[in-house]
């Protein structure tokens, strides 16, 4: 872990200097790519994906403290988010698109804890992050309608692997695991569209897309991940 904290501290510092040098928006430019690619120094376990430990919640707080860990202890359901985040900031229709996420997601959990199984759901979700990186790297993107209805899958398979935290709970931490993913998961794609708004209006699309091959390298580093424990469970 002291490598992830020495890259950490080594950003830090160049964002410092480009907030001298280069202004506040000039300074995030550069620092989102970079800050992205830091994520990958964390370890892959974090696919484990439960604040808790792996203990399912008993209380409304936490539920709700489970719900807003979850979607950031997972850097998969992280790295996905902040794409959906930033491919709105370039769509038609803007924050719309993570609205449809968050409320389908919602419907995945549910379907998972009414006992529907979806099959592969951590090679869609990892599939998910390579393609929405994917996205963000084009010149040319799909209309809007097709990046939402994309978004609405990838809900479905995120919000399902959500339910596994939850599953067995009593109603009131139930409620509360729901407000806290879905909470938290619109904080983070409205902060990641704000900043893609900023960014395009006031400099070009390659910090954008820049942004989406880091992305990619994540989706690709969970994707293979995914498949070796497919081929060669443990």
């Amino acid at each position: 872990m002291n490598h992830c904290v020495e890259a950490l501290g080594s950003i830090w510092a160049g964002l410092r200097s480009n907030l001298v040098s280069r202004g506040f928006v000039g300074a995030i430019r550069k620092a989102i790519p970079a800050g992205i690619a830091a994520l990958l120094l964390l370890p892959l376990p974090s696919l484990a994906h439960h604040p808790l430990g792996g203990g399912v919640p008993v209380t409304f707080a936490e539920g709700f403290l489970s719900g807003l860990g979850h979607p950031v202890i997972g850097l998969d359901h992280l790295a996905f988010v902040v794409a959906l985040g930033l491919l709105a900031a370039v769509s038609a229709w803007g924050i719309a698109i993570p609205v449809v996420f968050v409320l389908v997601a919602m419907v995945g959990t549910g379907l998972h804890l009414a006992e529907i199984m979806l099959p592969a759901a951590e090679l869609v979700i990892a599939g998910s992050v390579l393609g929405f990186g994917l996205l963000l790297a084009l010149k040319n993107r799909p209309q809007s309608a097709v990046v939402t209805g994309l978004a609405a899958i990838a809900g479905l398979f995120h919000g399902f692997v959500y339910g596994e935290a939850i599953f067995g709970a009593q109603t009131m931490p139930l409620v509360a695991y729901l407000a806290g993913f879905t909470a938290i998961q619109m904080a983070i794609a409205t902060a990641a569209f704000w900043m893609g708004r900023q960014l395009t209006q006031r400099t070009n699309m390659a910090s954008i897309q820049r942004t989406g091959l880091v992305i990619c390298g994540i989706g690709a580093t969970f994707l293979a991940t995914a498949l070796l424990e497919a081929v060669l469970p443990v």
